[in-house]
């Protein structure tokens, strides 16, 4: 080789190098950069089930006393199942991942019938919305979704109109509780505020079903027979003012 080649390669050597390195830290940088995307993605999607799941297992732990069909129940807890399962295939190093999803397993696994069929006295004004939001979140997720389980629409109709009348059955409870301690203790205005309350919720947020129509016929009968005890109690104080006039003339 020519002294001249030589010293052309020497020359052009240096920058070469510098290129490669250059060219090798961009494809690093590149590789970095996706390996970061896909990593926040996967943080995202995470946060979004995570997100969902404490709905859907808060929203279960709230309802335990609420008599709630096994197949709702079961299907809620499907998509619990689910979604774990999903954390677990985007993320195998999540935190307990195995022992949340064998739990969320027994979970559907365990599901029985209701013992009871009726929603029990609601004492608490904080316990009485407790109730309201967990079966309205439920109510939310089977009407929009999306659900990770296949949940024909019909049947997500079906699973709404229970929700909404155990809904309605826990709006009458807790009303028809606190009207008739109101009225027990004489606060006759707010016992009343309460059946028209309950009334005008029951009309408006419905769903129409026979069982909703019979806890509205119950709030007009509870309406009406507090007007007739106020009227004969109005009566009776009338009649002892008058018996008490006469005795004094």
């Amino acid at each position: 080789m020519r002294r001249g080649d030589m010293a052309a390669i020497e020359q052009w050597g240096v920058p070469l190098a510098v290129l490669g390195l250059v060219v090798a830290t961009l494809v690093m940088a590149s590789i970095v950069k996706k390996q970061q995307a896909h990593q926040a993605t996967v943080r995202a999607a995470v946060r979004k089930h995570e997100k969902v799941l404490l709905e859907l297992e808060g929203a279960l732990s709230d309802l335990g006393p609420v008599p709630l069909s096994r197949e709702l129940r079961v299907a809620v807890r499907a998509e619990i199942l689910s979604r774990w399962q999903r954390i677990q295939s985007l993320y195998r190093r999540y935190p307990g991942i195995a022992e949340r999803v064998a739990a969320a397993e027994a979970g559907v696994a365990g599901e029985t019938a209701p013992v009871t069929d009726s929603v029990g006295p609601i004492e608490t004004e904080q316990a009485f919305r407790t109730l309201l939001q967990a079966l309205d979140a439920l109510s939310e997720h089977f009407r929009l979704g999306p659900l990770l389980q296949s949940i024909p629409q019909d049947v997500r109709g079906v699973f709404q109109r229970e929700l909404g009348e155990r809904r309605a059955e826990a709006v009458a409870r807790f009303h028809l509780v606190q009207s008739s301690r109101l009225e027990a203790e004489g606060d006759i205005t707010r016992a009343r505020a309460h059946l028209t309350t309950l009334i005008q919720v029951l009309r408006s947020r419905g769903p129409s079903t026979d069982f909703v129509r019979e806890l509205y016929v119950e709030a007009e009968t509870a309406l009406d027979a507090m007007t007739d005890r106020q009227i004969g109690a109005a009566f009776g104080e009338s009649a002892g003012k008058s018996d008490s006039g006469d005795d004094t003339a």
